[in-house]
């Protein structure tokens, strides 16, 4: 599956990354809106590492652009949501208040846990919040994870930046685990591991994940989308590289 066309490439990134790593007006957001304001939620940044581009999604309302498009269209009350990669809590609290079910999220950054926890309470989420690396099997008790210069880039598939190790957290410790339906996978590179292995996980029926096709060659993108077909996973809506799959049966 070929993940951007040509025109995407050619118009609507460059006119996108003009206003989404805008660094004058990262730098206006940063120093006197400070907050990031989406709709009537509110979330802090407190975080040191944020820098004067994302500061700009910030600005434009365009972070997690995709993301965001594809859970405010198709979240409803028939999802129970797995959350990897809970970053500043925007997308958790999107899936909760459109679902209004329990979460289960995850993040394996321990520097972001804090500002994490503090969104999802102020924007009045139900939620179990774990500081650990979600496996589906029993494996290693910890994992190896890399924190770059941004909070964006904490990733187990980039070795640039400071090494960090998390503990695991096995899918059958996981109070109620199966009674959650939904992936919602944005952890910078993690949504190979989950979509290779969704054969461990036939409890998940909807998914929603970002695809950090930079992280992956052809072939490995191309088994991840076959992966899916061949465990009944329809394609149903997309947003740049972020898809929406339903199982059918």
């Amino acid at each position: 599956m070929k993940v951007f066309n040509n025109f995407t490439k050619l118009v609507i990134f460059p006119a996108y990354y003009l206003v989404h790593k805008n660094f004058f007006f990262g730098l206006i957001h940063k120093f006197l809106i400070k907050d990031f304001y989406y709709k009537n939620f509110k979330f802090s940044l407190n975080i040191k590492n944020i820098s004067l581009a994302s500061h700009s999604s910030f600005f434009f309302k365009t972070y997690e652009y995709n993301d965001r498009k594809l859970v405010e269209k198709h979240i409803t009350g028939k999802n129970k949501c797995i959350i990897i990669g809970g970053g500043l809590g925007f997308i958790p609290t999107l899936a909760f208040h459109k679902s209004g079910n329990k979460l289960l999220v995850f993040e394996i950054n321990k520097i972001i846990i804090k500002n994490l926890k503090k969104n999802l309470i102020n924007n009045k989420c139900k939620f179990k919040l774990y500081n650990n690396n979600l496996v589906l099997k029993n494996n290693k008790k910890t994992s190896e994870y890399f924190v770059g210069n941004s909070f964006l880039s904490t990733t187990q598939y980039d070795t640039n930046g400071k090494l960090e190790r998390v503990d695991n957290l096995h899918m059958n410790r996981i109070k109620n685990f199966k009674k959650f339906n939904t992936l919602v996978i944005d952890g910078e590179g993690v949504e190979e591991y989950f979509l290779t292995n969704l054969n461990k996980i036939k409890n998940i029926k909807y998914i929603i994940f970002e695809l950090h096709n930079n992280m992956f060659k052809p072939k490995k993108i191309s088994f991840i989308f076959s992966n899916l077909k061949n465990n009944n996973f329809d394609l149903i809506d997309k947003c740049f590289n972020s898809y929406y799959f339903k199982k059918v049966n």
